[in-house]
C-alpha cells in the first residue's frame, strides 16, 4: 500500500471510537480521512441521531 493511504488510514483509525454524546446521539463509530492538495489530511467521525439525520465521516473531515 502506498505511504499516502498508510497515512490516511492512520489518521482516520486515530480518531475511531463510538462515544455516547446523549441519549439520542453518538459519535466516532465510523472514521474518515481526506488529503488535501496540498497534502494535509483531514479527518471526521460519523454523528448518529435518533432521528436518522445524521452526518457521515467523509462529509465532517470535508467540511472542516
Amino acid at each position: 500500500m502506498d505511504q499516502i493511504w498508510m497515512d490516511m488510514y492512520q489518521a482516520a483509525k486515530a480518531v475511531l471510537g463510538e462515544r455516547t454524546i446523549s441519549d439520542y446521539v453518538t459519535a466516532g463509530g465510523v472514521s474518515a480521512a481526506v488529503r488535501s492538495k496540498s497534502g494535509k489530511i483531514y479527518v471526521g467521525v460519523c454523528i448518529d441521531t435518533c432521528s436518522t439525520l445524521g452526518i457521515c465521516a467523509e462529509r465532517n473531515a470535508i467540511s472542516i
